[in-house]
């Protein structure tokens, strides 16, 4: 099976920062470590109420089986449970998406 590692960023490159905050993220990367291949998507449903929720479905059908944040909410982490997806948090405030790709992939 496809590892497939969604990451939330605050830009549209591999040179933003990890965001923190999973419902709220301003944008998150799809990275295929056996392809080794990434896209980055908005995240549209930040105005919306339940973003986490929605975030989490969207991924899901995206064939996300890990997710990297800083932070998820008790909704979220419930939902995560559920659909059965891994849940990686860190505190690294400063850290680019490359270097969490690199240590993914490495």
């Amino acid at each position: 099976m496809n590892k497939v590692y969604a990451i939330t960023c605050t830009g549209k490159t591999e040179k933003s920062f990890l965001d923190l905050r999973f419902g709220k993220c301003e944008f998150v990367v799809l990275f295929d470590v056996d392809k080794n291949q990434y896209s980055i998507e908005e995240n549209k449903f930040i105005g919306e109420s339940h973003s986490g929720i929605k975030l989490v479905d969207f991924l899901k059908e995206r064939g996300v089986t890990t997710i990297i944040t800083g932070e998820v909410g008790p909704m979220v982490s419930t939902r995560l449970e559920k659909e059965k997806l891994q849940l990686v948090l860190l505190a690294e405030e400063r850290i680019k998406v490359e270097e969490i790709m690199d240590r993914i992939s490495g």
